[in-house]
């Protein structure tokens, strides 16, 4: 919890949102919610798989929504394992360097972006470096506004990484995040 507290304090200081900046959250917002926090807050396909961010508040005004241009930062020192298409825009995959002790490959995935210019498999990034900014949904004729959709995945380091499979958004139905010929 605490690394995600100090994430979202790099992402008011990379937007210039100021030290006061309280960050709001719909209970469908959060991880393994059945519930969607737009449209018609119906239920989804499937458990919410992350944290979507998009509401927040300076001092005592009235709560703002992210515009498309947010800067994403990076959450810390790492590479980039994979930049592909999802249903808003693209996501990037990272493994950030920290959490080297865990027994655990912890990667990290940042959605619904337009990733900067030359990111790309391989790429080092360092902390607070900017990597995208938040996706205009509108492009998509989406009903979903602009948002940050954060993941964080434990794979076990004995799983090579160029046996994931990178498909991760093509269909609404299961896809596994490891390619079915090495399970």
């Amino acid at each position: 919890m605490k690394v995600f507290k100090t994430y979202l304090s790099a992402l008011a200081r990379a937007n210039r949102l100021g030290p006061d900046t309280e960050w709001l959250f719909y209970p469908a917002m959060l991880q393994d919610s059945p519930a969607k926090w737009w449209d018609d807050f119906a239920f989804r396909h499937a458990l919410h798989e992350g944290i979507d961010i998009c509401f927040y508040r300076t001092g005592p005004k009235r709560p703002v929504k992210f515009i498309q241009a947010l800067k994403v930062p990076a959450l810390a020192d790492g590479t980039v394992l994979n930049v592909c298409d999802d249903f808003l825009g693209r996501t990037l995959v990272l493994e950030h360097q920290g959490f080297q002790d865990s027994p655990e490959r912890i990667i990290f995935t940042y959605s619904h972006l337009a990733p900067a210019p030359g990111l790309e498999p391989g790429s080092r990034v360092e902390r607070g470096e900017i990597l995208a900014r938040v996706f205009d949904t509108r492009l998509k004729r989406s009903k979903l506004p602009p948002h940050l959709h954060i993941s964080c995945i434990e794979l076990p380091r004995s799983i090579p990484l160029d046996q994931l499979n990178w498909k991760l958004f093509p269909r609404r139905d299961k896809v596994s995040l490891i390619n079915p010929v090495f399970i």
